[in-house]
């Protein structure tokens, strides 16, 4: 079932569930074009028969030999292929990709989720969100394991709905990319800030724009993988410093005649607002959290052995929870109900300098891994078809790469500064898109069995998962965009709403 076609068993009718995805001869010529991968490492190799004698060298088939065998001659399928890049990533190299994507200095928010919700919630959710990055990065696998052309979420709809489904995912996976990366940007701009460059926040923002353009220009996922572990050094290297002072000073931001800290199991005192709003916009954070589900499938395509990716998906899930869990318990412990988002507020004004100055390279790094993917799924789209031939030319191929970076990082910055309340606005697009990628993992099961989905135990308690996981999608997707407008309006009610292009600095930008 992982390296062929969804076909029904002979006589078999069509299932209710195979009702709900196109089936025809069309569809398995279109899909064809995401199998002509004639690297051995992909996944199809022919089990050599021990019985057999023959001492002759054994003959690779690979996943297209397979898919001719099973489905008939394809015609023309590498004319149709879409422009490859090529696999070079290790499975270190794909955990540290991943890592930068998902780790950022979100994880400073962490803390207030804990004193909102209860520490019992909190770990329980982080199990839960950890097991759904899992889950998502499997059945992603699973799909390129398939069809080894499929790069981006475009082609997974391609696959699944045709071309509809293509460009619906397609714009769902570059609008979110844009945004986050627009999001780093700003808080780029409010690093320099926080370290003491007091200028026009404009030109902060622009500064540090450019600064990721230029990062973001090696095309290959093995050369970005150095800047990504150095991402990852300087994150963890920062959450170590916020635990050790928030033990050593406490909460900064606690008066005289306040309260004594108190850190509860479940629930929150009455210092932290902990309404429904609340609890829900907590919920998202830690889900977000766990969110590198936009760069699975381009790390899997530069992977040399992308069936490796396992093992660097179960190091990313697992380090995540690990840190997530630690950072939340013990910075709780330190600060209370007195934890602020990011905890750097919490500190004294050097620790904050400090943090925030080795936190930069995080800052950019994870908006550099946005501008990755936003901008090889823009380089396939350019060189799609006959117009591969361009590349060819060097010229041709470098200077389309580098005008596709200065586009996207520019249509970021200029979003970040156009939009007045940009951040719930990331709130409401993270609700919307974060939430539809875990919901296309559940759909990528139910499409793979299609045909036997109640066939086994396996198979129904598989099928039963992937709905929990839709519905988990659909509540997330609901309720966060619910917060998400609430605390627009809220914004806008309270003055709080900046102007664009605004040169002073506003938290609520």
């Amino acid at each position: 079932m992982e390296t062929l076609e969804p076909q029904p068993q002979p006589e078999q009718g069509r299932t209710l569930l195979s009702r709900f995805f196109a089936s025809s001869e069309r569809g398995v010529i279109r899909r064809a074009k995401y199998v002509g991968d004639d690297d051995p490492r992909s996944g199809a190799l022919q089990e050599k028969d021990s019985s057999s004698n023959d001492t002759r060298p054994e003959k690779v088939q690979t996943t297209s030999d397979i898919y001719t065998e099973y489905n008939g001659p394809q015609v023309s399928v590498h004319e149709n292929h879409d422009v490859r890049l090529e696999r070079s990533v290790g499975f270190l190299g794909a955990f540290f990709n991943m890592i930068a994507f998902s780790i950022a200095l979100g994880i400073l928010s962490i803390p207030v989720v804990v004193a909102t919700i209860g520490i019992v919630p909190f770990i329980l959710l982080c199990l839960f969100f950890c097991f759904a990055s899992y889950y998502v990065g499997i059945q992603y696998h699973s799909l390129a394991m398939m069809y080894p052309g499929v790069q981006n979420l475009e082609h997974a709809g391609d696959i699944m709905f045709g071309p509809i489904g293509a460009q619906f995912l397609s714009m769902a996976q570059l609008l979110f990319s844009i945004f986050l990366q627009g999001n780093h940007a700003l808080l780029g701009g409010y690093a320099f800030w926080y370290l003491g460059w007091r200028d026009c926040m404009v030109g902060m923002v622009a500064v540090f724009s450019v600064a990721s353009c230029v990062f973001t220009l090696p095309r290959s996922y093995r050369i970005f993988a150095f800047f990504a572990a150095i991402s990852f050094a300087s994150i963890v290297t920062v959450v170590i410093i916020v635990m050790v002072a928030a033990g050593i000073s406490g909460p900064q931001n606690m008066s005289p005649g306040d309260p004594p800290k108190e850190v509860l199991a479940f629930g929150a005192t009455d210092q932290v607002p902990h309404s429904f709003l609340d609890g829900v916009n907590g919920v998202c954070a830690i889900f977000v959290s766990f969110g590198a589900y936009p760069g699975y499938l381009p790390v899997i395509a530069e992977m040399r052995e992308p069936r490796l990716f396992k093992r660097s998906l179960a190091m990313l899930s697992l380090i995540s929870l690990v840190l997530y869990v630690v950072v939340g318990c013990v910075v709780n412990n330190y600060l209370g109900q007195y934890a602020e988002s990011p905890s750097l507020g919490s500190l004294t004004p050097i620790m904050n300098k400090v943090a925030y100055g080795l936190g930069l390279p995080t800052i950019m790094i994870a908006g550099c891994a946005s501008g990755q993917v936003s901008a090889k799924a823009l380089y396939i789209i350019l060189f799609r078809g006959k117009r591969k031939r361009w590349l060819t030319n060097k010229a041709v191929d470098w200077g389309s790469w580098v005008a596709i970076n200065i586009f996207t990082w520019t249509l970021g910055f200029v979003l970040a500064e156009v939009i007045p309340f940009f951040n719930s606005f990331l709130s409401l697009e993270a609700a919307l898109f974060w939430s539809l990628f875990l919901g296309v993992s559940g759909v990528m099961y139910l499409w793979r069995h299609q045909h036997d989905y109640m066939s086994s135990m396996k198979n129904i308690i598989g099928t039963v998962i992937a709905g929990v996981i839709i519905g988990t999608a659909g509540f997330l997707m609901i309720a966060g965009v619910w917060a998400a407008a609430v605390s627009i309006r809220d914004q806008y009610r309270n003055g709080a709403v900046g102007t664009p292009f605004s040169c002073s600095f506003a938290n609520s930008k």
